[in-house]
């Protein structure tokens, strides 16, 4: 059967069987087109098949999806991007990923920790990140001087005794939040 593909102002016809697989016909359009597609350590350049304005997966037929005689597929060159870096939360378990520029690698730590606390909510005072090794970063170095790389894992990991003031907060535990703000001395740990 012929269908036809929409690309960037192009617009070509091919003979395909029903039972063809979007992947097969991604294959086909890179190579007619020549379309060069990559994937390093920022991201990766990837072929999408659009048809009735739904993203079409690799392993679907085109039969699966209702694409017959004459139909038009409309092709779209994207780009997926890649963190810079992550960041392992200690205290919430999850993994935060760090989408900027790669100039960030050549900032200092102070200015990542400010983009962790935005993304994390927790103030630049109660956490250290480390490296991979497990060595503290310091706020006045680059993150170059710790050999980071893009990919690299950093951990953030908080103060001895916050780590349970911060889960009750995020948690949502009040009394638990407000044990902590005590204005007792014996119980006192965060209060003026």
């Amino acid at each position: 059967m012929r269908i036809f593909i929409a690309f960037e102002g192009s617009f070509e016809a091919f003979d395909v069987e029903a039972h063809t697989s979007v992947g097969a016909i991604k294959q086909m359009i890179k190579d007619y087109f020549h379309i060069p597609l990559s994937e390093d350590k920022q991201g990766r350049w990837y072929l999408e098949l659009m048809y009735a304005g739904a993203a079409l997966r690799n392993s679907w037929s085109l039969s699966d999806v209702g694409i017959s005689f004459c139909s038009t597929l409309k092709c779209f060159v994207k780009k997926e991007d890649k963190p810079t870096l992550y960041v392992f939360n200690a205290v919430t378990q999850e993994m935060m990923p760090i989408m900027e520029n790669m100039s960030l690698l050549d900032k200092k730590v102070s200015d990542l920790r400010m983009l962790v606390t935005l993304r994390c909510g927790f103030p630049v005072s109660v956490y250290c990140l480390r490296t991979p090794t497990g060595l503290e970063m310091y706020d006045c170095n680059t993150l170059k001087d710790y050999q980071t790389d893009i990919g690299t894992t950093l951990r953030l990991d908080v103060w001895d005794g916050w780590k349970e003031f911060l889960m009750g907060c995020l948690l949502g535990q009040k009394p638990k939040v407000q044990h902590y703000l005590s204005k007792e001395g014996p119980v006192l740990k965060y209060g003026s």
